[in-house]
């Protein structure tokens, strides 16, 4: 699979959830315009209404709309918003400079810019909700906001403590990236009408996916390249982030190498980063990643083995396959 093929697929949906994402951020606001539109069109993936989108097309194939109705691509726009949010909000807590190869936004117009553009999006994304006018999609939606705002803060908390266990960590990036992606594969089967076992198997798909996905950002934080990623290398360890390679090393380091470990991350040592991949390499952490990481793409396959056949089902296999081995 590529994207130009799962873009050719969704040609219509994704012509249309373009031109609602450009017309629904538009304000007589000029620096909310200029914003907005930056984190929407820094290239992103869009791949949280992007499997919105496959999941509806999943369900109700005998009904199904090709293509889809505006509804279903309103739903689309919202979690797009809610993720474009949570990017602004981050890069201010992160102090980020760069994504997708790109100055931030924080960068360009300042941290108070930032945050205030970040709730106009959410704002303007309850407001589209409210437009949809479902009482299960309201619920799913507060609820996976409230959920993602939860971890934010969990994971501020510990920023700095090198010693979180793995289980932790599998909450953290669960609030933090799965649950979005749980969210709008829910809302797919949902408002295109799937049954109670089909939306169960697809927020499965989501949940799992979503998962896979932070732990390959994760793994790219190491063993990735900044030309490849748009953001430096071992930036999590620079921000005080002990995330899933790391938290395996020092488990299975020497002495020696735990405490040059334990340096980098107090110093915020970006020079460090030849010495720390060449120790988590050491400790095939590397390898435990990749384990793990395919462990949840192959759950997230699964899952789907309660969909009927379609060629957006194989989509969505060949995404979670095509996300497992990324290089961005």
């Amino acid at each position: 699979m590529t994207i130009l093929s799962l873009n050719k697929l969704l040609n219509h949906d994704l012509k249309s959830l373009d031109g609602k994402l450009k017309k629904r951020s538009q304000t007589e606001v000029e620096m909310i315009n200029l914003m907005s539109d930056h984190i929407i069109s820094s290239g992103g993936k869009r791949l949280r209404p992007t499997i919105l989108l496959l999941s509806a097309h999943c369900v109700n194939i005998e009904n199904n709309l090709d293509p889809l109705n505006s509804v279903i691509i309103d739903s689309a726009v919202v979690v797009e918003f809610i993720h474009a949010a949570t990017l602004l909000h981050d890069d201010v807590v992160d102090m980020s400079h760069i994504r997708h190869n790109i100055d931030t936004a924080n960068t360009i117009w300042g941290n108070k810019g930032a945050v205030l553009v970040g709730d106009f999006l959410y704002s303007r994304a309850f407001e589209i909700i409210v437009e949809i006018n479902s009482k299960l999609v309201y619920e799913i939606l507060a609820q996976t906001t409230n959920i993602i705002a939860q971890g934010e803060v969990i994971q501020l908390m510990n920023i700095g403590n090198i010693d979180i266990n793995e289980k932790l960590y599998e909450d953290i990036i669960y609030s933090k990236t799965a649950i979005l992606f749980e969210a709008s594969m829910k809302i797919g089967s949902i408002l295109n009408k799937g049954t109670d076992d089909e939306t169960d198997s697809l927020s499965l798909f989501g949940l799992n996916f979503g998962n896979a996905y932070q732990m390959r950002n994760d793994y790219l934080d190491y063993f990735g390249t900044s030309e490849s990623t748009g953001k430096n290398i071992i930036e999590d360890l620079v921000e005080g982030k002990a995330t899933l390679p790391i938290i395996h090393a020092m488990q299975n380091s020497s002495e020696v190498d735990e405490k040059i470990i334990r340096n980098a991350f107090k110093k915020s040592d970006q020079g460090a980063e030849e010495q720390i991949i060449k120790i988590l390499k050491k400790c095939k952490s590397h390898i435990y990643m990749d384990t793990m990481i395919e462990e949840q793409t192959e759950n997230a396959i699964n899952a789907l083995d309660r969909i009927e056949n379609s060629k957006y089902k194989d989509e969505l296999k060949e995404l979670a396959i095509y996300c497992m081995k990324r290089t961005s």
